[in-house]
């Protein structure tokens, strides 16, 4: 069996543990007044700014647990949303007691879905977890036919920026790793682990670059791209605490890490921890360009290619 496919199997097993523990955790999933709902209801700010198209259609992928970005998109007001997943397994349960109407099984790399069959899709976590997220991300942007949102670690939050001392720390551990199997340095001086990057689930996690996510948009010639950082910081059992910091110190040390994280954004010494970007696949109406960047976002106009009509 392939790599590819022993990991989207293992992925497929996460959701099936049965176990007492992974029960329990499951319900907090439904808790809105958690501090790890308060963490991740923040990443959903980009359907909020999209609430005035009223009949778009929306996708999501990589939603396994229970189809919760779907649901969590409904209460925002979002009227049509198709849940799916590689695995069955939440999706069954929650169809079942009618928190979903319908779900879907997808692989994302190889969506069932005819070209624009949708008019956003929104893919929040999951990236990360494909074992070519490039294909997964193709195959988004030829369903969608208005634009795709991804909410993923940003991959220039673990590295500092290029700067002179950097460039000859690098070639000073080039010259004396000689490349060898869990000393090869990378071009910001910082030694890549070979054993590094997984997480247990066996995935190794891609995350998102601006430039990256740029170079596919005008490889593809789309007019813009939307991008705004975000900070996040998890502490185990934040589950099981109140989003009150009177009553949790958890949540309370999450606030502050938070804080603490945005300030040094703000002041040009580190990358926000996590990038909701937006590829859109024709350009954005004034009402909706404004929504965006009066809470934050920065919207980028894309140079056209001249060579083709």
């Amino acid at each position: 069996m392939e790599t590819k496919e022993t990991l989207y199997n293992k992925q497929a097993q996460i959701f099936s543990d049965s176990s007492e523990a992974h029960q329990k955790l499951t319900e907090t999933w439904f808790d809105e007044t958690t501090a790890d709902f308060w963490r991740h209801n923040r990443m959903y700010e980009a359907i909020d700014c999209l609430l005035h198209e009223n009949d778009a259609t929306w996708l999501t992928v990589g939603d396994g647990r229970w189809g919760l970005d779907a649901i969590r998109m409904q209460k925002r007001g979002i009227k049509q949303v198709l849940p799916t997943d590689i695995c069955e397994t939440l999706l069954k349960k929650a169809k079942e007691q009618g928190l979903i109407a319908e779900y879907r099984i997808e692989n994302a790399e190889q969506l069932s879905f005819a070209d624009n069959s949708f008019d956003y899709i929104f893919c929040k976590e999951s990236y990360h977890h494909f074992p070519r997220p490039y294909i997964a991300l193709y195959e988004m942007l030829r369903v969608a036919s208005k634009g795709v949102f991804l909410v993923e670690p940003n991959d220039e939050a673990v590295a500092p920026s290029i700067s002179f001392k950097n460039f000859i720390r690098y070639k000073i551990k080039s010259f004396l790793a000689r490349h060898k199997i869990g000393e090869m340095p990378n071009y910001y001086g910082k030694p890549i682990y070979h054993d590094s990057g997984y997480e247990t689930s066996g995935n190794y996690v891609y995350g998102l670059s601006v430039h990256e996510i740029q170079k596919v948009c005008q490889g593809l010639n789309y007019p813009q791209m939307l991008v705004k950082g975000i900070n996040d910081h998890y502490i185990e059992g934040c589950e099981f605490e109140p989003a009150d910091e009177s009553k949790s110190e958890i949540f309370k040390a999450i606030k502050t890490n938070i804080n603490r994280m945005d300030e040094r954004c703000k002041i040009g010494k580190a990358a926000p921890a996590l990038l909701m970007i937006g590829l859109f696949k024709e350009t954005m109406d004034d009402k909706t360009r404004f929504t965006f960047e009066n809470q934050g976002w920065t919207v980028v106009n894309l140079p056209r290619n001249p060579y083709i009509e």
